[in-house]
């Protein structure tokens, strides 16, 4: 009878043991399956803005502007990258590196034709002009006082501040390619400190960076002068590369265009040193194209 005992009790436990997993089986069954789900990551788009500001200014105007759009859009994150200078910027949009880009006129009418779409421009159109600076003991009155002189401009692409300004300066009468020293030294801030140094006479830039070069040199600005300005065009485009998802893009242009309908998009603005965005077209930019068809029958077009 013990030894019955002994073979029997190991059986119940295992009987036992059996019940209970599959107690705990069934118990596990009936209990819906809820698995864990991760927020589905964000699409990540790169903006670039063509450097007419330097990299801190471009960061502060536009970072603010980038993070105001992603916190009323669902799932989408913007980079900012900025470009070492305007050759660098356009290889990058030419190649079609940016999902979303702010080139100058010239750039976005040229941008089209690699893979990018016009959707909206800066406003006002009254600012976008060339200016042509120089110190005031220069007195320079005359383009007769440029002949054979050094000037400075940012880029050869650069619209406002060197195409412009050279049609200008032909129109009056003096051919910068042929008659002048051109000196293309990578930005609008490098342009008028070369003329503030006396390494170029006058120095060819637009209105926005003139102003806030002013503001942050109050010193130096006491000893120079704007000499000429040029009849405006139309203002800087905003681009979307044609492969972007057409509810995102439609977004992203909606909040843009509406900065200035609400106190903290208008807040942005201001900080950003202009009025806003408006949308547009390619047919927007004609008189930017009759321009450059104009420029390049009399100078030729920058290769």
């Amino acid at each position: 009878m013990k030894s019955l005992n002994l073979y029997f009790i190991p059986f119940l436990l295992g009987v036992y043991l059996i019940f209970i997993i599959g107690c705990t089986n069934n118990e596990n069954q009936t209990k819906p399956y809820k698995p864990t789900v991760a927020s589905s990551a964000e699409t990540e788009f790169v903006i670039g803005i063509h450097p007419y500001l330097n990299t801190e200014k471009t960061f502060m105007a536009y970072e603010p502007i980038l993070r105001y759009i992603e916190e009323r859009m669902e799932g989408v994150k913007f980079r900012l990258e900025t470009s070492y200078d305007y050759p660098d910027y356009e290889r990058k949009l030419y190649q079609g590196h940016f999902h979303f880009s702010l080139p100058n006129p010239y750039q976005t009418i040229q941008s089209t034709e690699h893979g990018y779409r016009v959707a909206a421009k800066m406003k006002p159109d009254y600012v976008f002009r060339g200016v042509i600076v120089a110190r005031k003991d220069r007195h320079i009155r005359s383009v007769e006082q440029l002949r054979n002189q050094a000037i400075s401009f940012p880029a050869s692409t650069a619209l406002a501040a060197t195409l412009m300004p050279k049609l200008f300066l032909y129109e009056k009468g003096l051919n910068v390619e042929k008659e002048a020293k051109p000196s293309y030294v990578g930005s609008q801030y490098s342009s008028i400190m070369n003329a503030y140094s006396g390494d170029t006479v006058v120095a060819a830039t637009w209105p926005i960076p003139w102003k806030t070069w002013q503001e942050e040199n109050p010193d130096k600005a006491k000893e120079m002068e704007l000499i000429w300005e040029t009849p405006p065009l139309i203002n800087n485009g905003f681009v979307i590369r044609n492969d972007v998802d057409l509810k995102i893009a439609t977004q992203v242009i909606d909040l843009l265009c509406s900065l200035e309908n609400t106190k903290e998009g208008k807040k942005l603005l201001v900080q950003a040193g202009f009025e806003g965005f408006e949308k547009a077209t390619f047919t927007t930019y004609i008189p930017v194209k009759s321009f450059l068809i104009r420029y390049d029958k009399t100078i030729g077009l920058p290769q």
